[in-house]
């Protein structure tokens, strides 16, 4: 089926999902983290993919990304219409397999190192690109036909490797600090979320980035992160503007959709039929950093205990929530007094994440004064964490 026949049958499609929507959900899948699925399992996500390829829905939703895409970046439509695009991509694989799910992939635990990720490896999505075109991996020597015939492209920042991403440390503070949408946005777009697709290159750097399957991995991990802020009381929180500069709302309708944003906002809810292992769905879920990235538990004991070490000071300017006046109810799962005193040998300095280019800044319309204080920001962060003498061991 190519494009013109996917145009056919979408309203057929949505109609489906209105109904789901009202009746609520009868089949919710739960997204795990791609490194965590057998052979097996991910044997049938490659199945679907390469299904989905066969009828054109790859192009399709090249299509649509690039069509919308000034109405879904640089402003607060782009998690919740991020949230609705991978439900549409999720509610087609299933009608090859009634079990897909999206995977994640967990990023942050990656983002020190990206390229040496399993994730990269030819068991999963596959490596750099071999004069860019990508040769491993379940989208090995695929041809893509948006915007035109082309092999699928990437191209690591740093030739075989790539620079280092935002890191958990860094996002679980962005998530204590902020408790708006308009900020919990910029600080999650303005890094983590451009420093992926900058640092794969290839197809994951223009507007049809949907191409590469890393973007649904990758865009499922912010939604992640997202599902998991919302947990932590802002359920409802929807606030900021659009590009026009329209105040936004539950009631404010989505780009493309035309549905209003609140049909997004509630995972596992509605048409949100999915769920995240391992994450949290109640407001008063423990704020750990195994909320924010999923290595071994030990590891991430390591990183709230390493936090809870810092200076009272460094506490309550970059992690509020864990800092000593904490309200009860609220404190981390390791937040006792003793954890304060501990002090570790292993781990490594927090690296810099490697900037947005102004390339990228003005591919999407941002304000590169607001871009440039997040990047100095984060900067700021690292540099007082090391100084700190804070390891990471992730």
């Amino acid at each position: 089926m190519k494009l013109g026949g996917i145009l056919g049958c979408f309203a057929a499609c949505l109609f489906l999902g209105l109904t789901e929507a009202q009746s609520g959900c009868s089949n919710v899948v739960v997204r795990r983290d791609i490194a965590s699925l057998s052979p097996q399992e991910w044997g049938r996500v490659a199945n679907v993919l390469q299904r989905m390829k066969q009828d054109g829905w790859f192009e399709y939703y090249a299509n649509i990304h690039n069509r919308e895409f000034s109405n879904i970046h640089g402003n607060d439509n782009f998690f919740p219409w991020h949230r609705r695009f991978l439900r549409d991509f999720e509610e087609v694989g299933q009608r090859y397999d009634r079990g897909f799910a999206v995977p994640y992939w967990d990023e942050l635990r990656d983002s020190h190192n990206p390229a040496s990720s399993v994730v990269l490896s030819s068991r999963f999505i596959g490596g750099n690109g071999f004069g860019s075109c990508v040769k491993d991996g379940v989208q090995g020597s695929w041809t893509m036909g948006f915007p035109n015939n082309h092999c699928l492209a990437r191209s690591f920042d740093r030739g075989s490797q790539m620079q280092p991403w935002y890191g958990p440390e860094y996002i679980f503070s962005v998530m204590q600090r902020y408790n708006d949408m308009h900020n919990f946005r910029e600080h999650i777009e303005y890094s983590l979320h451009g420093s992926v697709h900058l640092g794969m290159g290839g197809d994951m750097s223009t507007f049809w980035s949907t191409n590469d399957f890393a973007f649904w991995l990758h865009h499922a991990n912010l939604d992640r992160l997202w599902d998991q802020w919302q947990s932590w009381g802002h359920g409802n929180t929807m606030d900021g503007r659009d590009r026009n500069g329209t105040a936004l709302s539950l009631g404010s309708s989505l780009p493309h959709y035309g549905e209003p944003i609140s049909t997004a906002m509630y995972v596992g809810s509605g048409r949100m039929c999915f769920q995240y292992a391992g994450g949290g769905t109640n407001k008063h879920i423990l704020r750990t950093m195994s909320r924010v990235t999923q290595p071994l538990l030990s590891t991430a004991g390591e990183a709230d205990a390493g936090l809870h070490a810092l200076p009272e000071a460094l506490r309550r300017k970059w992690f509020p929530l864990l800092a000593s006046n904490v309200p009860a109810g609220s404190a981390p799962m390791n937040g006792t007094r003793s954890i304060q005193s501990v002090s570790r040998v292993s781990g490594k300095p927090l690296p810099y994440p490697g900037p947005l280019t102004d390339m990228w800044v003005a591919m999407h319309g941002f304000d590169r004064a607001i871009v440039s204080r997040i990047m100095a920001e984060s900067r700021q962060f690292v540099d007082e964490l090391n100084m700190a003498k804070y390891l990471s061991p992730y």
